[in-house]
């Protein structure tokens, strides 16, 4: 895949000749996070045997090995390891020499597990396991507990309402508004990151939830740092008269809605998706006992995932950015109208009206394909005093693009006949 690759080099003016690249992807290839999902997928398939599993983002790659011992645990691993076509093997093809200081070796057990944990010998390296370790920003601990990443993340923050607090000054600096505008695209952000992981939702159920109050108050008192910056109030200002200035939402409402959306991003997950089918498990939100953040998140906002619409996402050429998949054409006369749709080549043809009759307002569409039935739908919006004829047309449009859904898929082009030029 990376055969005939090369890269150069700029800077002050000067480019180098091209380099030929022998050795993972170039640096700033607009390819190269597509290129990396093929360059280490034989990492992901090294898992073949029961209790052995993998998972990968970009170039970091955890093996996980889940046994009832951590010396059968370390036997699975240095076996991935070691194979034929394990990561030693995959390393060594690939022209990509593993940083074996980079190894972290964590064992999760229960807090009061007494199981004692050994080290993992490799033949190139002993590994001595570690009580935590960061994947992908987030601190996972040996006990499945969520203390450093918490400090962490008020760490982050502390440090972001820091600098903000000292680029705003009474005589010069930021203004309050570049300041609250810095402070919501970088420190929140940084703050909250990945919080429906490491976080139950506060109010979850209508409730204060146990285990949440500590870490929501840490970040609120972080917030309130930040707030002071930004509208230059005095230390003893309340913390509700400081949220209503500088017009941000008080931060267990702000976690309440980080946690929300990543419950609905969930539950809206396509059937491909890895996390799909524990989403949509009948069980996922009434686990009561080793909750997971995924059941967490489904058993504190209850809805069924199963009754929320999944929109797919429909792959286009690139090179038609700009361009409307569509061609719209108004007719001069009635004529002419008639015209035109007795001559149009699409062989299925759906035609949509709105209109307000016997003090009502409704919309009906209509499919016709050669050769089958036509299939129709109809919909009474209500009484005239309360809907126009122009919201039924569109009314009507959503109908026939509902017909259209049910059709076959592929090279088939529809033509839509709309009789009202309002709608364009």
């Amino acid at each position: 895949m990376l055969r005939g690759r090369v890269t150069t080099l700029k800077f002050d003016g000067y480019t180098s000749e091209p380099i030929r690249i022998d050795n993972g992807i170039g640096q700033g290839d607009l390819l190269s996070m597509g290129l990396y999902q093929y360059y280490n997928a034989d990492l992901i398939e090294v898992p073949k045997d029961l209790g052995e599993t993998a998972m990968a983002y970009v170039d970091d790659s955890v093996m996980i090995a889940i046994v009832d011992s951590f010396p059968e645990a370390h036997r699975k691993l240095l076996n991935m390891m070691t194979r034929e076509g394990g990561v030693t093997e995959w390393s060594s093809l690939h022209n990509s020499p593993l940083e074996y200081s980079k190894l972290a070796l964590v064992d999760f057990a229960h807090s009061r597990s007494s199981k004692r944990r050994t080290l993992l010998c490799l033949p190139q390296i002993t590994v001595q396991p570690t009580e935590s370790t960061k994947y992908l920003e987030v601190i996972f601990n040996q006990n499945l507990s969520w203390k450093q990443q918490h400090t962490h993340a008020v760490g982050k923050g502390t440090k972001w309402a820091m600098q903000i607090r000292r680029v705003v000054k009474p005589s010069w600096g930021l203004t309050p508004g570049n300041a609250r505008r810095l402070y919501i695209s970088v420190a929140i952000p940084r703050t909250l990151y990945a919080i429906d992981v490491w976080c139950t939702p506060p109010y979850a159920n209508r409730q204060q939830q146990r285990g949440t109050v500590g870490i929501t108050g840490k970040v609120a008192s972080v917030q309130r740092a930040g707030m002071l910056a930004i509208t230059g109030g005095l230390h003893t200002s309340p913390t509700d008269a400081l949220d209503a200035v500088a017009y941000l939402m008080p931060i267990p409402l702000l976690v309440d809605k980080a946690c929300h959306q990543a419950a609905i991003h969930l539950a809206t997950l396509p059937k491909s998706h890895p996390l799909h089918r524990i989403a949509n498990h009948k069980t996922s939100g009434k686990i009561k006992r080793h909750r997971s953040p995924i059941n967490s998140l489904l058993a504190a906002y209850r809805f069924d995932p199963k009754k929320i619409e999944k929109i797919p996402a429909t792959a286009r050429d690139p090179t038609l950015q700009g361009e409307l998949p569509f061609v719209t054409s108004i007719a001069d006369s009635r004529e002419d109208s008639i015209k035109e749709a007795k001559s149009t080549r699409e062989k299925v043809q759906v035609y949509t009206d709105g209109s307000a009759l016997n003090g009502k307002v409704g919309a009906a569409t209509i499919l016709t394909r050669e050769g089958k039935p036509p299939c129709a739908l109809h919909l009474t919006l209500g009484p005239k005093s309360e809907h126009t004829v122009h919201e039924a047309e569109l009314v009507g449009i959503l109908l026939s693009m509902h017909l259209i859904s049910t059709e076959r898929h592929g090279s088939t082009t529809f033509v839509l006949g709309v009789d009202n030029q309002a709608v364009q």
